[in-house]
């Protein structure tokens, strides 16, 4: 039978339509790759992304289309309108309860009447934590990127169900990934005391219409709304700890007291009106209480995310507080990755003569960072900056003083993801009791750091040198 020539030519026309319909198959695929890459291209630019990250992405897509088209859509999302409009309500009907007019004015004020207490180190916030729990009467607020099932994060939800117990309102908002493992069953006992515990923006966002790549990295909690912890410590052991933990990150938190409150408030309502899908006007009387003054400290506060739509209202505060410097700048971040004109401008004030003091850890716990960080290090300390390697452990601080002027302090690092992605608040002071003690608490690292000069890091080897250079492209994907 298969030597029947009708068999044959069936046999033969068949292997070349086989083959046909691959070509054809693989040729739409590539032309709908190709159609689904100059829609990221032209949405990144109609994002008004940085060029860094453009082109990050843009190289991502060009050498593995098929993993990196996916993830963009999974992972890439920058703005969201939903997010944005959420947030103008709150503000909105705060600004309405407080008989505001000129909202941005109102937006960007400095809140006087403020005391300012620096938690120093995990122990003093732990402790300082647990005191606000326990004296709270009314309610507690806390937004957390990390909350762990160990014994600091056991005790705080131990304390928060024996409040909830009481009367007390408990709102508990973590984010989905920072908590990823302990979101769910560890919180449950709260909210079977009748507590409320959510978690901030899914992996699979598949109901939410944005991103998994938007995470809210705020940490702060506010008691009877009129005292705040605000900073970069998360409810862990590794934040929390006791002194002598070789595991223990460096940080602070400050306490705040006065109207200053009453913005963060209106932050945390803006969130958990998101992620819960509460209508904000549920909340019109919590933003009508105000928080009496109880100090002398003005403070500015600033939230930034992919829920503000007038710009990127934290980078633009950094650049513009360099580009105003007069004399000195100290930086204390853990990871060090700037997009392109924050660089340059340190770069360029450097040059100028400029003292710039950058302190950051020898070695933080996100390695490919490390990795990336020392393109840009080299070239600092090629223009004379005074880059200083912190060495007993990891220094999770975030601190930034201009001219011993103005400090900035919260939950932004010196990074791409949390000047252009990520939920951050951070809080400005320029009075010279909060200046002082911000500065007191930076020169106690000084003794316990090595020069980047005389570290190994400086001294790599050419073929090194190429690879963190190629690091460096990939920071805006991290």
């Amino acid at each position: 039978m298969e030597t029947n020539p009708l068999y044959l030519w069936a046999h033969e026309h068949d292997s070349v339509w086989n083959f046909l319909s691959t070509v054809v198959v693989a040729h739409l695929i590539t032309l709908v790759g190709f159609l689904f890459a100059l829609l990221i291209v032209g949405r990144m630019f109609n994002e008004k992304r940085n060029p860094s990250n453009i082109f990050a992405w843009t190289l991502a897509i060009f050498f593995v289309p098929y993993v990196s088209v996916p993830l963009y859509f999974l992972f890439g999302g920058f703005k969201s309108q939903r997010l944005v409009k959420n947030k103008k309500h709150v503000i909105g009907l705060a600004a309405e309860v407080a008989g505001v007019t000129n909202i941005s004015e109102w937006m960007d004020r400095q809140w006087s009447g403020n005391s300012f207490e620096l938690l120093g180190d995990g122990e003093v916030a732990y402790d300082a934590f647990c005191r606000e729990i326990k004296n709270a009467t009314k309610n507690i607020a806390i937004m957390t990127y990390i909350i762990t099932n160990d014994p600091i994060g056991q005790k705080i939800l131990e304390l928060l169900i024996q409040k909830t117990k009481e009367g007390v309102d408990v709102k508990l908002l973590v984010d989905a990934f920072g908590s990823l493992g302990s979101a769910g069953k560890f919180l449950q006992p709260l909210r079977d005391a009748g507590g409320q515990a959510v978690r901030f923006m899914p992996m699979i966002p598949v109901h939410t219409k944005t991103s998994a790549n938007l995470r809210n990295h705020r940490k702060m909690a506010i008691f009877d709304e009129k005292r705040v912890i605000i900073g970069g410590q998360n409810i862990d052991e590794r934040f929390l700890g006791k002194l002598g933990n070789p595991k223990l990150f460096h940080d602070f938190s400050v306490l705040i007291e006065g109207p200053a409150v009453d913005a963060m408030q209106r932050i945390f309502i803006s969130d958990w009106c998101f992620t819960t899908g509460e209508n904000p006007e549920k909340f019109r009387d919590l933003m009508a209480c105000t928080a009496q003054p109880a100090g002398d400290v003005p403070i500015g506060v600033v939230a930034s995310g992919p829920d503000s739509d007038n710009g990127d209202t934290l980078w633009e505060k950094l650049i513009k507080l360099i580009q105003d410097s007069k004399e000195h700048i100290d930086i204390v971040t853990p990871y060090f990755a700037p997009d392109e004109v924050l660089f340059q401008s340190l770069l360029v004030k450097a040059k100028a003569g400029h003292s710039i003091r950058l302190i950051i850890p020898e070695k933080s716990n996100q390695t490919l960072v490390d990795f990336a960080r020392h393109y840009y290090l080299r070239k600092l300390y090629k223009a004379g900056v005074n880059i200083l390697l912190y060495k007993p452990g990891m220094l999770h601080a975030k601190l930034f003083i201009v001219d011993k002027k103005v400090g900035m302090l919260g939950s932004a690092n010196m990074d791409i993801r949390s000047m252009f992605v990520n939920f951050e608040i951070s809080i400005f002071v320029s009075t010279k009791e909060p200046i002082d003690i911000l500065q007191a608490w930076l020169d106690k690292l000084l003794p316990l750091c090595t020069p980047y000069g005389e570290s190994k890091q400086a001294s790599a080897g050419e073929n090194r040198r190429i690879m963190e250079d190629f690091a460096h492209l990939l920071v805006p994907l991290l």
